[in-house]
Order: C-alpha cells, then structure tokens, then sequence
C-alpha cells in the first residue's frame, strides 16, 4: 500500500469511517502479532496483546495529528501492551514460554533452520537490541518510527542499531568457530 493510500485511510478511519479502520487492521494486524510474538513468545499473549492495542488506538484515533505517526503509533501501543501483558504473566508465574516465531513453523526445512539459527542468535543479544534489529529489518520501520515506538531520540536509535549489527554479527561468527 502506498503512503499516500494509507494515509487517507487513516484519516477516513480518524473521522469515523469503519470501513477504512477495518482495512487498516487488515493490512497491519499480521505484522503487529508477529512483531508482539516477537517480544514475548507466546502468539496467544500476543494477539491479545495487539487486540488490545487496536481497541486503545481506536478510542484515540481523533487524537492522532499526523497521519504518517500512525504507523509508529501503533507499534508503540503493541509494544507497551505487550510489555504489560508479559509482566502480568510474570507476576503470577504462569508459564514458560514458547521461543519458535510462527513462520518458522511453516517454512521449508533450510529456511526454517536458517531462521531457527537467526532466531537463536537474536535471543542472545540484549532485549534492546534486539527489538531495535526487528522493528528495522523484519517489520520494516523507518529509523524515526522506531524512536518513537521506544519514545527515544534518533540518534540512540541509529547508535542501537550499529551496535545491534556488530553484536549479531559476533554471536553468528561466534557459532560458526
């Protein structure tokens, strides 16, 4: 969807047109599990966790100036609900929790132990990080809405992410010795 698209949905959807919320959701709920999923690996936690996000966005999307902030803006709410949802869990000590992201359950075997090794090797670099190199690479945000998802300057999002790389880059040669 091209920026301008999405821009007008999110504006239709700003003045109360269910239609355009409904496409929105279509188009970012995925990403938003996956990326949830990501922070606390249980795809259950994390739909409620971004069915929750969608339900706060909703009741304050009149309050969203910018159009293109909404991006950000949501990732933002899935990140803190998630964050929440995890601490909950934590204060009650369910479960333990359940490290294989969705899609490398259904890849073909060599990209699946491909992204079971890189999944592996994002584990063990800081949370973070961590999250820095998955909102930027798999969930495709820009480096100005990752400062805003973690309410930090983007200049520490641009020094993360380089630190980021160098740490994945030493445990993935760490592995290969």
């Amino acid at each position: 969807m091209r920026q301008a698209e999405h821009d007008l949905l999110v504006l239709d959807a700003r003045a109360g047109r269910r239609a355009a919320m409904d496409a929105l959701v279509a188009h970012h709920h995925l990403d938003l599990v996956r990326y949830a999923t990501s922070l606390c690996g249980d795809l259950a936690l994390a739909r409620d966790a971004v069915q929750d996000a969608w339900l706060t966005v909703t009741r304050r999307l009149r309050r969203l100036d910018d159009p293109r902030a909404f991006r950000s803006w949501i990732y933002h709410a899935t990140r803190w609900r998630t964050l929440d949802l995890v601490r909950r869990r934590q204060r009650r000590a369910e479960s333990s929790i359940d490290d294989v992201e969705p899609a490398a359950l259904t890849a073909p075997d060599g990209l699946r132990d491909r992204s079971l090794a890189i999944d592996a090797a994002l584990e063990a670099l800081p949370t973070v990080e961590r999250e820095t190199l998955q909102l930027f690479y798999r969930r495709g945000l820009a480096m100005r809405e990752i400062a805003h998802v973690h309410n930090v300057p983007l200049g520490t999002v641009k020094s993360r992410l380089h630190r980021a790389r160098i740490q994945l880059q030493d445990v993935i040669e760490g592995d290969a010795k």
